[in-house]
């Protein structure tokens, strides 16, 4: 067997893998849910240098001993094991998932992590998991698909639910997180497969580097069409979203833009500052989420102090009404802040026609309808 180039790839995936540490640290804010995401990346690096550590002692690069090979092992089944456990504690926190919220659910879902752990001790005398000979080298155990069972059952679970309310859930936004959080499992599954059946191949430090590096960019693709304040979608995203739906539907009869203006916005920043205009468009933002929380609606901020809604409506569903919900949420969450001044919202709203040439004739036939019934603005 070349140790030499398992050495060198699994070094690389090694480097790929710290350098997605450092990012992370960079900009760590400190949610519950990221601090399991970078459990679960410390494990998969760590189970990536176990590897570089086996390949260098039955290469003969470095004289361990016997039982240096057997810990190097031990701590990869373990570390593996435990970067599947921290990556479903970090799905189900996205997810919003009540499972990870109950301590004996969580308790529970250690229990993989312990039989790995009880297997790799069991090792040390039976060889159950996995045994080093008396020429140092490694070889699979009777049981060795006890550690890929519960490596794998954490992925195969998170990225099965994952997928589920991707498909269920109505915000566009968290859809497409839900996706991508979902496709962790493709890498990893394809690339072990791959390994199992090819040992001397180390295809699942790859599958574990392509597995964070494909999540990590499109989560990051994912914020740059998120508005930074309100965390609300972005123009960017706009544009994407109704084209995807313009050219889905050659009709689109139903489709309406509804544009939201902040009334006497001005007047809030000059008498109370900048720092509370900003908390006067997150309560706005609120607002708008708790308004359209349980339906398929695009909400998005369009710019400054507008905010734009594409609805999906039938024939028997009335416009007024949405505009209504809004102005009820913002209502209530202004009562609930205790804030000093009126912040309210003006509407204009049109309904898609085939005559409108493109996406931003239909943006602009919404915002002419809000200058003609706005009320109060400075």
């Amino acid at each position: 067997m070349n140790y030499f180039w398992i050495i060198e790839l699994d070094s690389f995936c090694t480097l790929i893998l710290g350098i997605l540490i450092y990012n992370f640290f960079k900009n760590y804010d400190r949610q519950a849910k990221q601090h399991f995401y970078v459990m679960a990346l410390i494990a998969g690096t760590i189970s990536c240098l176990c590897d570089v550590n086996w390949g260098l002692i039955e290469g003969g690069f470095i004289p361990e001993p016997r039982a240096a090979n057997f810990l190097t092992n031990a701590i990869y089944e373990i570390s593996s094991t435990m970067m599947g456990y921290y990556w479903l504690c970090y799905v189900e926190m996205s997810l919003d998932s009540k499972f990870i919220k109950t301590k004996y659910l969580k308790h529970i879902a250690k229990l993989p992590v312990i039989v790995i752990i009880a297997g790799v001790i069991v090792s040390v005398y039976t060889g159950a998991l996995f045994y080093i000979d008396s020429d140092n080298i490694y070889h699979r155990g009777e049981y060795v698909m006890i550690h890929v069972a519960m490596s794998y059952l954490y992925l195969i679970i998170t990225s099965a639910h994952a997928f589920i309310k991707s498909l269920i859930c109505k915000n566009y936004l968290k859809a497409k997180e839900y996706r991508i959080l979902s496709m962790f499992l493709i890498f990893l599954l394809i690339l072990g497969i791959i390994q199992l059946i090819f040992p001397s191949v180390p295809s699942v430090g790859v599958g574990v580097t392509l597995a964070f590096l494909f999540v990590y960019i499109d989560l990051q693709n994912l914020l740059i069409t998120v508005d930074a304040l309100t965390g609300l979608n972005n123009k960017k995203q706009l544009m994407r979203f109704l084209s995807s739906k313009i050219k889905a539907d050659s009709d689109n009869g139903n489709l309406y833009a509804f544009m939201l203006n902040v009334n006497r916005f001005k007047k809030i920043n000059i008498s109370y500052g900048h720092v509370e205009g900003d908390m006067a468009l997150i309560r706005c933002a609120n607002a708008l989420k708790v308004a359209n929380s349980n339906t398929s609606n695009f909400v998005g901020r369009y710019g400054s102090d507008k905010f734009i809604i594409i609805a999906e409506l039938d024939d028997e569903d009335d416009p007024l009404r949405i505009c209504e919900n809004v102005r009820q949420a913002l209502i209530k969450e202004c009562e609930k802040d205790g804030i000093l001044y009126d912040l309210s919202f003006s509407f204009g709203f049109v309904q898609y026609k085939k005559e409108m040439k493109d996406i931003q004739a239909f943006i602009a036939a919404a915002d002419e309808k809000l200058k003609e019934g706005k009320i109060e603005r400075e």
